[in-house]
């Protein structure tokens, strides 16, 4: 375990050798659900903001490249981007410049389990970090907290279903179970979504050898509003 690279210095690493690692193709921001055949998770979280009365604050945890922050910026949220990598943090403000939406995007470079929000989120995003973090439970019952009532959790990571592949072994990862503690997690709220998606084969970047995840995907929206 000693000999693993720490998750901030891979990503700052991957971020550094590649313009966009995430999202390459265009129309990554596009604000419409039928743009994402390949993403039904973006989907259907689209479709659910669309049926909101109004927007107000969304937070995203392990925001990356800031693809899902951007979009929900577009939408006209007030985003808090959290991200461990300094360069991909720098990405996120250079990008939501690009399309105009810097002045609602405020980027946090910091451990998402060191992260203090000051508020309370209508939407909580957590994409592709939660098998990165050991102490799921803490980032759960933050996500939890800082949402307001009626608001929705979006959370995605890898499930134990899959092994994790070999060309991942560089950074220590925690898969959960598909009835581990995320989906036990939300059985109080409703379930706008759960999806098991077993054995696909990575197309989302081209640094690695032909593998395949399994995940673990879901939407709820807390009790009251």
């Amino acid at each position: 375990m000693n000999d693993l690279m720490r998750v901030s210095e891979y990503f700052d690493d991957v971020y550094y050798h590649h313009e966009r690692y995430w999202w390459r193709e265009p129309g990554r921001y596009d604000l419409d659900p039928n743009a994402y055949p390949y993403s039904l998770l973006t989907q259907l979280t689209l479709r659910l903001l669309d049926r909101r009365p109004q927007v107000g604050r969304a937070l995203d945890l392990g925001a990356g490249e800031g693809t899902d922050a951007i979009r929900l910026a577009r939408l006209g949220y007030e985003v808090d981007a959290v991200e461990i990598s300094e360069i991909a943090a720098k990405k996120i403000r250079d990008f939501a410049q690009e399309v105009n939406v810097n002045a609602k995007v405020r980027v946090f470079a910091k451990d998402i389990l060191d992260f203090r929000p000051d508020g309370l989120y209508d939407v909580v995003i957590c994409n592709g970090v939660l098998h990165y973090v050991e102490d799921k439970k803490a980032v759960i019952s933050l996500m939890r907290d800082v949402t307001t009532e009626g608001g929705i959790n979006v959370v995605s990571l890898w499930s134990t279903y899959t092994p994790v592949p070999e060309c991942h072994e560089i950074v220590p990862v925690y898969c959960d179970d598909e009835d581990g503690l995320v989906t036990s997690s939300y059985r109080d709220w409703a379930t706008e979504f759960i999806y098991f998606e077993r054995n696909k084969a990575e197309t989302s970047h081209s640094d690695m050898p032909d593998h395949s995840h399994s995940h673990l995907k879901l939407i709820a929206t807390k009790p009251g509003g």
